[in-house]
């Protein structure tokens, strides 16, 4: 999500392209900041529960989820975040988790936010970062008329989750922005898509607006003018300092599948051109073929497979997102609507209409 000065500014085509890779990089593991538990082992503590035995009655090695620097795969994180709802026997598990959010549960992305000038400089650079903590929700923003509604969605491959992930999210959002800020902020509304609960009581609390249930998207909407008021304890040195080191730890991240992410620019680039190649992208790359097949392979990608995956993911996005066939046809390289049919009942096992019609699945309850 992108705050500047107040208003949302649009990303450019590059800066796009480059979001996109983000969103749509097919070999990239979901996976989480261990630092991330630390937010949820305060709730826990809080409790009175004994995090060791707790983590131990799962089926979790305590000292696995205690490295700092650490990264776990969202299965496991999910796993956690799950059994610790039943063995608490909270049906607010998330809300309550995201009352604990802390500059440090956010790992070096919440050090950097609390040393910026604004809260809109602050979730600026959160959604510039967020890969620091995990790569599992993101959000994009729709401005309208005295306010800006944020749309949090998770990529394709994400596996089955239930309420307590997006309302964790949320509620430590609200609660960031609270701890930033030093004032008692509110959202204008926030919604989720799944069933509304028995009890509203708990939501009514922690956001202190209208909370919405069924609805078509997970969302938090604000007032616009909060990203201009000021974070409380802003230092640029060591802001300064913070981003420098979180560019470094995204570099890292990113220098072992730097091939890959190459192509994946280039792919996203040239998608509409039906005749789109590994040598095409070869000659663009100034390798030759087999040199970039040898790159790709040591990354344990195949071009072919690369680009289906591509194709594929956005196909699905732009379904949700209401395009038509034809544009999608148009926009992903295929000749005829129904070459793209073909593809994406091949692909997914359903018709782009069967795909569109169930979207919002359940599985949220």
């Amino acid at each position: 999500m992108i705050f500047c000065a107040g208003f949302v500014t649009i990303r450019a085509v590059n800066d796009n392209i480059e979001h996109m890779v983000q969103q749509l990089f097919s070999h990239e593991p979901i996976t989480v900041s261990v630092s991330v538990l630390s937010q949820m082992f305060l709730y826990l503590s809080a409790l009175k529960v004994d995090i060791d035995e707790f983590l131990h009655s799962i089926g979790v090695e305590p000292a696995s989820v205690k490295s700092p620097d650490a990264r776990i795969p969202i299965e496991v994180y999910l796993h956690i975040q799950d059994q610790a709802a039943l063995y608490t026997h909270d049906p607010c598990f998330g809300l309550h988790m995201g009352e604990y959010a802390e500059a440090g549960s956010w790992s070096i992305l919440g050090y950097l936010m609390m040393n910026c000038r604004t809260l809109g400089e602050a979730f600026e650079k959160s959604g510039r970062y967020s890969r620091i903590i995990g790569n599992l929700i993101d959000a994009r923003a729709e401005p309208g008329f005295n306010r800006m509604r944020f749309i949090f969605f998770s990529p394709p491959h994400a596996p089955h989750m239930t309420r307590h992930c997006y309302e964790a999210t949320f509620a430590s959002c609200v609660r960031i922005l609270r701890s930033l800020s030093g004032l008692d902020l509110n959202p204008l509304q926030v919604t989720f898509i799944y069933p509304q609960p028995d009890s509203t009581a708990e939501y009514d609390r922690i956001f202190g607006c209208p909370v919405l249930f069924n609805q078509k998207h997970n969302s938090v909407t604000i007032d616009p003018a909060i990203a201009r008021i000021p974070v409380k304890m802003a230092n640029p040195a060591l802001l300064q300092y913070f981003e420098t080191y979180a560019q470094d730890f995204l570099a890292e991240m990113d220098c072992k599948t730097a091939t890959t992410r190459a192509v994946t620019r280039i792919i996203l680039s040239r998608l509409d051109d039906r005749s789109l190649s590994i040598e095409k992208v070869a000659r663009e790359m100034a390798v030759s073929v087999r040199t970039l097949q040898i790159r790709l392979e040591e990354e344990g990608v195949v071009f072919s497979d690369l680009l289906k995956d591509i194709r594929e993911r956005l196909a699905k996005k732009y379904l949700r997102e209401n395009y038509t066939v034809e544009q999608i046809t148009y926009l992903l390289g295929f000749s005829a609507p129904s070459v793209f049919r073909k593809a994406f009942k091949k692909w997914s096992g359903v018709t782009p209409r069967e795909y569109r019609e169930n979207t919002y699945p359940t599985i949220y309850q």
